[in-house]
């Protein structure tokens, strides 16, 4: 097998792994949609009180998506594999976090990328005093996630994962992790 065969296999198969694993995320959100609903729609065909629950607690109420993503996550467990191919690959070079008002200030370089510290969903985008334009993210651990001074290349509800690219921040950007609403002393945490 010459050296251009060898190369072109190993693509191929990247490439083949990489497919199979976006095919078995989808398959297995759907399948998780698909269960809920199910169970959904024959439960509140025999319980007036279920039903209720869904239109009146469900329906017309704001959702925690932290719940909803740890229960996806838990319902489809047994479909992920390990992708060490499929993480992203940035990286910037941050300073030694300072204290900045309720979260850190990292020291950056000019235009670099901020990358998203733990996955959820995006909730809010716009500005906050002190932080200028600021992306907060509802974590999948109930946690929220403010990173400020970013120019967000995400759209508002986007889901990010964790080590994805957030946006980009020149000289300096804010983190604030708050739990039931009051601030984590990110410094003293570990």
């Amino acid at each position: 097998m010459t050296y251009e065969e060898y190369k072109n296999k190993k693509n191929s198969s990247t490439k083949e792994r990489k497919s199979n694993s976006f095919l078995k995320k989808l398959f297995s959100k759907f399948f998780t949609i698909v269960i809920f609903v199910m169970l959904v729609v024959i439960v509140s065909n025999y319980s007036e009180s279920f039903r209720n629950f869904i239109i009146n607690d469900v329906l017309n109420s704001t959702m925690d998506f932290s719940k909803v993503n740890n229960l996806v996550d838990n319902m489809t467990s047994m479909f992920k594999t390990e992708d060490k191919d499929s993480l992203p690959v940035a990286s910037i070079n941050e300073s030694k976090p300072e204290k900045y008002m309720d979260g850190v200030k990292y020291i950056i370089g000019e235009n670099e990328n901020v990358l998203v510290k733990d996955s959820g969903i995006v909730t809010f985008i716009g500005n906050k005093d002190g932080y200028n334009n600021t992306v907060i993210i509802q974590q999948s651990n109930g946690y929220y996630a403010w990173y400020g001074n970013v120019k967000e290349s995400i759209k508002l509800y986007d889901y990010v994962e964790s080590g994805s690219i957030l946006g980009s921040a020149s000289n300096e950007y804010y983190y604030v992790l708050l739990k039931d609403d009051k601030p984590v002393d990110i410094l003293n945490e570990n």
